[in-house]
């Protein structure tokens, strides 16, 4: 399967900070976080890099989950900017064979 290339904002719910979110709406639809697959943080963008002192990072916390819809999704916290975004997206396979579509 393919990945979906997306890369926009998103609005996101949490059940307890810190963490990662519990559901995130994206285009009016809300989607629920059924699994964190895994999370990290990125540093290796932007002019200034890696910067040892927190008020001088520009680094995004990543996670790859899965929905309850079966999709797998990454999304990330641009901690600079403040917002969240939907990466990108790898569809759910349909599990009826194709004659049934």
């Amino acid at each position: 399967m393919d990945w979906d290339f997306i890369h926009e904002d998103i609005d996101v719910e949490f059940v307890k900070k810190p963490g990662p979110p519990a559901s995130f709406t994206w285009r009016g639809e809300k989607h629920t976080i059924a699994e964190v697959l895994r999370g990290w943080s990125d540093h290796g963008f932007g002019a200034l890099g890696y910067r040892p002192r927190w008020w001088q990072r520009r680094h995004r916390n990543c996670y790859r989950a899965k929905t309850s819809a079966g999709d797998l999704v990454e999304f990330y916290l641009d901690r600079a900017a403040g917002k969240w975004i939907l990466y990108r997206r790898q569809r759910a396979r349909d599990p009826r064979p194709a004659s049934d579509q």
